[in-house]
C-alpha cells in the first residue's frame, strides 16, 4: 500500500472516530449529570449540631441526633472528619445502617482531644467537623452533611 493510499484511508476514518468521541463524551457527561441530579438528600434533626467540653475536666463531648433519608436507600454508613484530626478526632456511633429511609436512625457524635493533643495541653480551641452519610457505596456520598462545630474549653464546665 503506498503512503497516497495510507492518508486517504486515515482521512476516511476520521469522521468515525470523531463520532466515537463525541458519543464517548457525551455518554459520560449524561451520566455524571443524571447522578448529580438523583442524589438522595439527607435530613438531620438538628443542624449543626454543637459539641462542647472542658480539656480540664475530659477529653471528650458527645451529642445524639438523627437522621432520615428521602427516597430510601440502603446500605449506609456514616463518614465522620475533623478539621483538625491531629488534635480532635470525630467519631459517629453506630456508623452503619442496613438502610435509611423515612424512619430516623439514631446516632451519638463524639469529639474528642487526640493523646498527643492532651498531653501537649494544645486541645482547647475551636474546630469543625462534618458527618456524612454515604450508600449504596462507599464512593456515593449523600448531599446535606451535618456541621458540627466543636469548642474545647480550658476552664471547668459552668
Amino acid at each position: 500500500m503506498s503512503q497516497h493510499t495510507r492518508r486517504y484511508s486515515l482521512l476516511g476514518m476520521m469522521p468515525a472516530l470523531i463520532l466515537v468521541t463525541l458519543v464517548t463524551i457525551g455518554l459520560g457527561a449524561g451520566y455524571y449529570f443524571a447522578s448529580a441530579q438523583n442524589s438522595f438528600p439527607v435530613t438531620w434533626s438538628q443542624n449543626p449540631l454543637m459539641i462542647k467540653f472542658s480539656a480540664r475536666s475530659t477529653t471528650s463531648g458527645s451529642a445524639p441526633v438523627s437522621f432520615t433519608c428521602s427516597p430510601s436507600i440502603a446500605p449506609v454508613t456514616l463518614v465522620a472528619q475533623s478539621s483538625a484530626p491531629a488534635t480532635i478526632s470525630l467519631t459517629v456511633s453506630p456508623s452503619a445502617f442496613t438502610s435509611c429511609g423515612s424512619t430516623p436512625d439514631n446516632v451519638v457524635v463524639t469529639a474528642s482531644c487526640t493523646a498527643s493533643a492532651t498531653a501537649s495541653g494544645t486541645c482547647p480551641g475551636e474546630y469543625t467537623g462534618t458527618v456524612t452519610v454515604c450508600g449504596p457505596s462507599s464512593y456515593t456520598c449523600l448531599k446535606k452533611a451535618l456541621v458540627v462545630p466543636i469548642t474545647v474549653q480550658n476552664k471547668p464546665p459552668s
